[in-house]
């Protein structure tokens, strides 16, 4: 498995990992997965209430301005030609997942958030939903193709597309040289390892959440110390041994 490949899976896994973890903690707020918000916000809305509209529409600006943030961060940096470029974006991205752990585990009851002031609930709520729009701005290519580590619902349209054109092709090349050697040419198709490599994003996803909702049953907050030691590993390699601009 190539480095790029390696590090987009892992990078899948905390955002599902931190998704999870913040669900559960914050009121089934999503810190990672706008979708399930703008749903949330809609149909609330919808229904007249108001509280829960506005709880679920809070995180999306803040995952927008992290995004902004994110892809500043490695323009700033490529531009200074850094030698890892996407370092500060991941360091950013650790140190509010460590601030909402510290800060958040000092007001769980019951596993979840819930300290005395209303502002102070969003205030710690912010910190993962920023940390997560960063690392969605923290691209990795893939197979040839962008693939955004929280942006599940892309990924799954990105996958879906990529599998049908691979039949396709292998309708077309088995009616042309026989099915045994469509397949064997198979490996070198394009859109082939494209579907591949979009599923095996959702997978490290949903492997991340499910992680995630295990490891907060077991010990609320500070299981985040799991995705923010990736994430420093993640910064320390890159440091140390920085990739190649291509496979950036």
């Amino acid at each position: 498995m190539s480095r790029p490949v390696l590090w987009t899976l892992l990078l899948g896994a905390i955002g599902g990992f931190v998704d999870a973890v913040g669900f559960l903690a914050l009121f089934q707020l999503f810190t990672a997965h706008m979708s399930g918000n703008s749903v949330w916000f809609g149909a609330a809305f919808g229904l007249g209430e108001w509280r829960i509209s506005l709880h679920h529409l809070f995180p999306i600006p803040l995952f927008v301005i992290g995004v902004a943030v994110g892809t500043i961060a490695v323009d700033v940096a490529r531009r200074r030609q850094l030698r890892a470029p996407f370092v500060p974006a991941l360091f950013i991205e650790a140190i509010f997942l460590t601030g909402f752990t510290i800060f958040g585990s000092a007001y769980v009851v019951d596993d979840a958030v819930r300290p005395p002031a209303l502002w102070a609930f969003y205030l710690l709520a912010a910190l993962p939903a920023f940390a997560m729009g960063v690392q969605n701005a923290a691209l990795r290519q893939v197979a040839g193709q962008t693939l955004h580590t929280t942006y599940i619902t892309g990924v799954l349209q990105s996958m879906t597309e990529n599998a049908v054109r691979y039949l396709y092709w292998l309708r077309r090349c088995a009616g042309r040289s026989g099915l045994g050697h469509a397949l064997r040419s198979s490996a070198q198709q394009p859109e082939l390892r494209a579907a591949l490599a979009a599923f095996a994003l959702w997978l490290a996803y949903v492997s991340g959440a499910i992680g995630g909702g295990f490891a907060s049953h077991r010990w609320g907050l500070p299981a985040l110390a799991v995705p923010v030691a990736v994430l420093i590993a993640l910064i320390v390699t890159d440091l140390v041994r920085p990739r190649a601009e291509g496979s950036r």
